[in-house]
């Protein structure tokens, strides 16, 4: 793939984004309460979405952002190498660590509420298992071949201003999720029942999916300075890692930066002009 059909890819999957987040399919928006909906669809822009990339990757997941629990952490990680008659151990820089929880607890209106929620969460329970491909196989005589790992479970994720690409913000923060869990809080909240006249297909559901997410994002581009330019310029941009909004104060600093008479982080013109937030 050549650079104008990499460039042409990357806009496409953008608008394909944009149009995704503006005009949302969650079938959930249908089962919901008519009150809800309605705020959910005037509040787009925060839904939780979620994409998986290397496994079910046509399958564009929404949550309402009833979220219980958003934090980050962020864990530089040294090596620290004592030498005899030195006070201090010589530090040697390894790696910075990033990771985000969330917790859900989104309410149920009815059981055909909480069946369209639960084929969500069915779908994001899979997206923590691998893609396998079968090789081997002989069409002639039916007969399978051996199943072998393909693609590992990875997942974009974007909230709002706070989780997304910071190079795209129309694309989610990639990563993987290394813990999952649920609580259906059945002793507090009570279960819906679904009969049925077919034995076996009768269901219970949650009145409320409540359920936790580890998500451990991956670094995509350089995030650090770059000390060959005079200050030290940051690789990841000035909206590293959450989005923010242009102000007056960020047109001053750019003619203060250019005078070479900045105060705090350089501001520079061409990415005010750029700037689309």
């Amino acid at each position: 793939m050549g650079m104008w059909d990499a460039i042409k890819s990357e806009a496409m999957n953008s608008a394909k984004q944009f149009a995704g987040d503006m005009f949302d399919s969650d079938p959930t928006l249908a089962t919901a309460s008519p009150a809800e909906a309605n705020i959910r669809n005037r509040l787009a822009f925060s839904t939780l979405r979620f994409t998986f990339p290397t496994t079910a990757t046509e399958t564009r997941l929404s949550f309402p952002a009833y979220l219980t629990s958003f934090n980050e952490s962020y864990s530089p990680q040294f090596q620290a190498t004592p030498v005899f008659g030195r006070a201090d151990a010589i530090p040697v820089y390894q790696n910075t660590d990033r990771t985000i929880t969330l917790a859900f607890e989104i309410p149920n209106y009815d059981r055909d509420d909480a069946n369209e929620n639960m084929k969500k969460l069915n779908m994001l329970i899979k997206s923590l298992y691998p893609g396998y491909l079968e090789v081997g196989a002989n069409p002639l005589t039916d007969a399978g071949g051996q199943v072998v790992l393909a693609t590992p479970p990875l997942t974009r994720i974007k909230f709002a201003n706070l989780l997304i690409n910071h190079t795209n913000p129309y694309k989610g923060l990639l990563g993987y999720i290394n813990s999952f869990s649920t609580d259906f809080q059945f002793n507090q909240r009570g279960v819906l029942m679904d009969s049925s006249t077919i034995p076996g297909r009768e269901a219970l559901f949650p009145r409320v999916l409540s359920f936790s997410i580890g998500f451990k994002p991956l670094h995509e581009s350089t995030i650090g300075w770059d000390m060959s330019k005079k200050g030290g310029e940051f690789f990841g941009g000035r909206d590293y890692p959450y989005r923010t909004k242009l102000s007056l104060g960020d047109v001053s600093q750019a003619g203060m930066s250019a005078l070479g008479a900045g105060t705090g982080e350089k501001v520079q013109f061409k990415e005010i002009l750029g700037w689309t937030g």
